[in-house]
């Protein structure tokens, strides 16, 4: 905070010594974690005072802390709208929508706060944070130097500098930094993010491990826990408490922790195999996240038919190669639902000698130099079919060129094709087509049934996938995936190559034949024994594609029926 920013600030001082005195009061107790004490003082401060800043902030962050998120928004906008240009509010504020899950609001904060102070350190951590959850390699290692510049020694800007090191394709150098600063400070948050690390690197029992460590440090973490039992790393028979009674007593519990522990409840009823009561928790999860989110499914209608009108044969004619300074290496787009055997598609090719498996990449949006691919309001899908449409040929080659330079980045090896398997990529699929016309196009797919449970019945770790938490806005999602991929096979025809999962499962070395044939590869036998290539893989099937391709996911959705009623009803086939 710089003099000026200080001097605003004392305007909102309490205007009398006695408040003052309370409001030092109320943090003394908020920091020994007697809230109750400190929420009445911290009321009483702002009875009298409405122009409180500090105790108007200091309250949102007690809400905060004991998880009161609606409230936490309400005082922290409040002392928002009273000093705009102070950046410590901004930052809390994005903490409340960070924890939620809801990236792109606390990425919007967490920037704000940072321009107006860009050496205000907790918004660059969180920042950092903010571009790892995005998989934005480029803002994270940015922002994760920027904070060691401003802190050395700073034991959050140090393990955030692992987490930038590990997406952005030094995992090992991230894990070695970590375990080195377990000398330091043994915190939850060190383990999980060491779990994950090793996890990604496939070295499952060591993240079992460090999972069972962060656990026991924090077992209010609900989401580990559901980690844990799905994982059968831990029974609900060795810990402390039962989680049944947990989920029906605990009065001040917010809708994120009442997702995860519903969530607990379906897994544990699910391996015992009373899918009556697992279904009826897998339903009550997903309304509190659903609830959370609040994803508007019409926006998306509203943008893919947008996208069908606006991009038809004409449009998608494709600019000449000779424009394009960059061709090389060719990507290799493997796109569909998410759960549609994206993530196998790409172990698949990754196990060929001249692939590189670059994972799921924002690359295709940041080069288009639009916000985001999903739930975009009319107005902004207005803008951004506008702005696409608005490109010539030089931009579209400027942009191909762009797109190159980013994935030559990834290519250590220099192999001669980079994945991207980025699974929203399928609204943008013929918009692929005009900015790289060389590029390799797979479309993923299941039967439906098979995709949307998969779909229900994980928890995702952003809002990109806020569709998926309720029956109605899933199933409409998934239709409208299906028109728009018709749309897009039908003007761009062989161009795209169609893998449906089952197929797969059933003739591995027929459809992984066909799939190399027309990415222009040639055969090679460790394509079949894809689970003992070693590379990192960060999405859900993270563990699946560790072992061979087996039957065991098909019809799961069937012990569930009676709760899966509204999809079955809706869903489409694609065909």
């Amino acid at each position: 905070m710089n003099r000026k920013e200080r001097r605003k600030q004392k305007k909102f001082a309490p205007q009398s010594s006695s408040n003052n005195n309370e409001l030092l009061e109320a943090i003394q107790h908020h920091n020994q974690k007697a809230y109750e004490n400190a929420e009445k003082i911290y009321l009483r401060v702002i009875s009298k005072d409405r122009t409180n800043y500090q105790g108007l902030r200091h309250l949102g962050i007690l809400y905060h802390d004991t998880r009161q998120h609606d409230k936490a928004i309400k005082y922290l906008e409040n002392a928002i709208n009273l000093q705009p240009s102070i950046p410590d509010a901004y930052n809390n504020l994005g903490l409340v929508y960070f924890i939620n899950d809801e990236i792109d609001v606390a990425r919007s904060l967490f920037e704000k706060s940072f321009n107006l102070n860009n050496s205000y350190i907790p918004a660059v951590n969180n920042l950092t944070r903010v571009y790892f959850k995005m998989s934005d390699r480029e803002k994270c290692m940015k922002a994760a130097l920027h904070a060691l510049k401003l802190a050395p020694n700073g034991y959050i800007c140090k393990l955030n500098h692992a987490l930038a090191l590990s997406i952005n394709g030094k995992i090992d150098e991230g894990i070695q930094l970590l375990e080195n600063l377990k000398h330091e400070n043994k915190t939850d948050d060190l383990y999980n993010q060491l779990a994950l690390m090793y996890e990604v690197s496939g070295k499952i029992e060591k993240s079992n491990q460090y999972l069972l460590e962060s656990f026991k440090l924090n077992q209010n973490n609900y989401a580990m826990l559901a980690k844990l039992l799905e994982n059968d790393v831990l029974d609900e028979k060795k810990l402390n408490y039962k989680i049944e009674d947990v989920y029906n007593k605990n009065d001040f519990m917010n809708l994120k922790e009442k997702h995860h522990l519903a969530r607990c409840l379906y897994i544990s009823y699910n391996k015992k195999k009373d899918f009556s009561l697992a279904g009826k928790y897998l339903v009550e999860s997903n309304k509190s996240r659903d609830e959370i989110l609040k994803y508007n499914i019409d926006n998306d209608e509203y943008f893919i038919e947008k996208l069908i009108s606006s991009f038809d044969k004409k449009t998608l004619n494709s600019p000449d190669k000779k424009n394009r300074k960059n061709t090389s290496p060719t990507p290799i787009f493997i796109l569909g639902m998410p759960r549609s055997g994206t993530t196998l598609t790409e172990q698949i090719l990754a196990s060929h000698s001249k692939v590189h498996g670059g994972g799921e990449l924002d690359y295709v949006r940041s080069s288009l130099e639009i916000e985001r691919i999903y739930d975009l309001d009319n107005k902004e899908a207005d803008n951004t079919i506008s702005k696409l449409l608005d490109y010539d040929t030089d931009k579209w080659s400027e942009i191909g060129d762009q797109y190159i330079e980013k994935i030559k980045m990834l290519n250590n090896n220099n192999e001669d094709y980079v994945t991207d398997k980025m699974p929203h990529n399928f609204m943008m699929c013929g918009i692929i087509n005009k900015m790289l016309p060389e590029a390799k196009i797979v479309f993923c797919y299941r039967d439906p049934m098979n995709n949307c449970f998969s779909l229900y019945k994980n928890t995702f770790g952003t809002s990109g996938h806020g569709y998926s938490y309720d029956q109605t806005k899933l199933s409409k999602h998934y239709n409208l995936h299906v028109k728009l991929m018709k749309h897009w096979k039908n003007v761009l025809g062989d161009k795209i190559f169609l893998l449906k999962n089952e197929s797969l499962i059933d003739d591995q070395k027929g459809v992984t034949a066909k799939l190399l044939k027309h990415c222009g590869l040639e055969w090679e036998d460790q394509c079949l024994e894809f689970y003992k290539t070693q590379r990192d893989v960060r999405t859900i099937s993270i563990r699946q594609v560790r072992n061979p391709i087996n039957k065991k996911s098909l019809g799961l959705w069937k012990n569930y029926a009676d709760s899966l009623s509204e999809m079955q009803k809706s869903l489409k086939e694609f065909s």
